[in-house]
């Protein structure tokens, strides 16, 4: 942990105007320089030491006889706070989304990566932006999105590997790593907390007039009592009123059964969680672990983004919020994401479509990026030993001889590489034949008429017609009836050609039946007049 106590700050601020001399304490991190034919502890300070730095300080440190002679290699002990700083830039190594940088108060311009910054620039970071930097010492900072982040230090002690850097994190959020050195020499100020670090991977973030501090390794201490720490596996609030107690960090999320291949955008993650949990999720490019390229927080086990991501492969990093928002450890899955060349839509025959069996037209829309079309036909979901599996079709329309039964098809794009991109939906069509003609019955007479029935079908129509002669040329009668049966009214004597045929739920009409002649003698309803009468009496 590093932190400044009250009595040394006083002399740090003297030294940079140049008023008083550094003193080495007794507890003081020192740097050994092995000497070298020809040194000097003069000559020593004109190269290593910082400006005031008093050599007769060195001499005895190293109980140092003669200023003038030094055994060549020896080791001379220099106090780390007597050497040269020297500024040392900061290399950007990854930028995402809209990252910005500001030098020494001029117009924000696109920060790069591979490009480096100085004391004194500011960093933003955009919605869904990131950057990463990399330190003098190898500590690497990852800012999230939305955060703005200013390099107040940077300089390494003489040739020494001693690195001071001090950061300012005025809005948002930055993850860190800093690797175990002997001397604490990191340093990040938020507007609420003054946070020393040493051989530490914590994340820091500000939220208005608290930060919040999350420690995966190491420990963070927050000035000015060594006690107020946060060790590996806590994390705590700090405000304007001090640091509050650490809390437990959550556990990390059980990521089990995640897809490893993503064929849909926009991008979807899910996991088992409970439905009021709360979780932070990241996705980083595999290849370059520090390229944060998205980040959110959602409810449940359930992470969507609308933004556009490549095809490729990620790693996802996942962490559940526990008491006071405080995040908690990370749980990582790799995925592959290959949505590309989207497939295309299809537009006929619809979703669960009902056809005539046999030649059937298919068509579909035309992504972009697609030479080619793939197009399967098979009557099971796992579209095994297909009936059609053609992968040469360069129009989008396609006739198929549909067999009877239930069918599944589905359409995917190729490049004109070959590059085939994922399957669409399936589909699924129903190959059915026309309706058989309806099975007739006997008429019955009676006093309404003469009754025509037939052989029902469930959910069918039917079209009746009668007419004079066979040919159905002079038609009396044309009715459709939801019900296998239809009353000829009091029809006059006479012969009638009557024929009916089905319509199924589909729609589909089928063939007329037979033809029945229906034969209404000139007694008949003379007959059924007088019955009544003779049955009274």
């Amino acid at each position: 942990m590093y932190q400044r106590s009250s009595s040394f700050l006083p002399a740090l601020c003297a030294v940079a105007v140049g008023l008083v001399t550094p003193v080495a304490r007794a507890d003081e991190p020192l740097w050994a320089h092995t000497v070298e034919r020809g040194d000097t502890l003069i000559g020593l300070r004109d190269r290593l030491l910082r400006p005031g730095a008093d050599w007769h300080e060195l001499q005895r440190l190293n109980r140092i006889a003669n200023p003038r002679r030094l055994v060549p290699g020896s080791q001379l002990q220099i106090p780390l706070s007597m050497l040269l700083e020297r500024a040392i830039e900061v290399e950007v190594l990854h930028t995402h989304g809209a990252a910005t940088v500001q030098r020494q108060g001029a117009p924000a311009e696109p920060l790069a990566s591979g490009s480096a910054l100085a004391a004194g620039d500011v960093v933003i970071t955009g919605p869904q932006s990131s950057a990463a930097l990399l330190f003098g010492d190898g500590t690497r900072v990852l800012m999230r999105p939305d955060s703005r982040l200013r390099i107040e230090r940077s300089v390494r002690r003489g040739r020494s590997a001693s690195v001071s850097t001090e950061l300012r994190l005025d809005e948002g959020s930055v993850d860190s790593r800093v690797p175990k050195q002997q001397a604490p020499r990191f340093e990040i100020r938020t507007p609420v907390a003054n946070l020393g670090v040493r051989g530490t991977e914590f994340r820091t973030r500000v939220q208005g007039a608290q930060t919040t501090i999350e420690v995966l390794e190491g420990r963070v201490a927050s000035p000015p009592t060594a006690e107020q720490a946060v060790t590996a596996g806590f994390g705590a609030l700090a405000t304007a009123q001090g640091l509050a107690p650490a809390v437990t960090l959550a556990a990390a999320p059980d990521l089990t059964g995640l897809a490893a291949l993503v064929e849909r955008l926009p991008l979807q993650m899910r996991w088992d969680a409970p439905a009021d949990a709360q979780f932070r999720a990241q996705v980083f490019d595999a290849g370059q672990p520090d390229k944060l390229l998205l980040d959110g927080l959602f409810d449940g086990g359930l992470a969507r983004w609308s933004d556009d991501l490549p095809d490729g492969s990620y790693r996802l990093q996942v962490r559940a919020l526990g008491a006071q928002g405080i995040e908690g450890h990370d749980s990582m899955a790799a995925f592959t994401l290959k949505a590309r060349p989207e497939p295309p839509f299809g537009t006929a025959p619809r979703d669960g479509a009902h056809l005539l069996h046999g030649p059937v037209d298919f068509s579909w829309t035309r992504p972009v990026q697609a030479v080619r079309y793939r197009l399967q036909l098979a009557d099971n979901p796992a579209f095994t030993a297909p009936l059609i599996d053609r992968d040469n079709l360069d129009t989008n329309t396609l006739s198929v001889e549909l067999p009877l039964g239930l069918w599944r098809w589905r359409l995917a794009s190729l490049r004109a590489d070959g590059d085939q991109g994922p399957w669409g939906d399936a589909t699924t069509v129903t190959g059915v034949a026309l309706p058989p003609s309806p099975e007739g019955q006997p008429p019955q007479f009676s006093d309404e008429g003469v009754l025509l029935m037939w052989r029902e079908r469930a959910g069918a129509r039917y079209r009746v017609q009668v007419a004079s002669d066979a040919g159905f040329s002079k038609i009396l009668f044309d009715e459709d009836v939801d019900r296998p049966q239809w009353l000829l009214r009091k029809p006059a004597a006479g012969r009638y050609h009557v024929r009916v045929r089905t319509t199924d739920v589909d729609g589909f009409t089928g063939p007329w039946g037979e033809l029945q002649q229906v034969n209404v003698p000139r007694s008949l309803w003379w007959w059924l007049l007088v019955l009544p009468l003779v049955t009274a009496f």
